[in-house]
C-alpha cells in the first residue's frame, strides 16, 4: 500500500486504501499523509525510444519478406508438380 494512498479509518483505526473499510464498513477516515508527510514521488525513469528504422531499411524488410514469399510459393509448386509427376508415373508403371 502507497503512502499516498493509505486512509485511516476513525471508527476502528484500520488502514485501507478503499472507499469505506474493509473491517467495519464506514466511510469515515482520513488520509494517513496528514499525519505523516510524504515525499514528493519520484519521476518514473522513461524507457528509451527504440529508433525507428530509416525508409530505405523498411523497403529493404518489405522486399526481403516478399521475396522469400515467392520463393516458397514457387518451390511449393515446384514440389507439387514433381509429386503429381511421379504419381502419375507409378499409375503408368502397372
Amino acid at each position: 500500500m502507497q503512502l499516498h494512498e493509505a486512509r485511516l479509518c476513525l471508527d476502528c483505526e484500520e488502514l485501507h486504501n478503499l472507499d469505506h473499510c474493509p473491517r467495519c464498513a464506514s466511510e469515515a477516515f482520513a488520509f494517513v499523509t496528514r499525519w505523516i508527510p510524504a515525499k514528493e514521488r519520484p519521476p518514473r525513469p522513461r524507457r528509451p525510444v527504440p529508433p525507428t528504422p530509416s525508409h530505405r531499411a523498411r523497403w529493404l524488410t518489405g522486399a526481403t519478406g516478399v521475396a522469400a514469399f515467392a520463393a516458397f510459393r514457387w518451390w511449393r509448386q515446384a514440389a507439387a508438380k514433381r509429386a503429381s509427376a511421379d504419381a502419375e508415373a507409378d499409375r503408368r508403371d502397372r
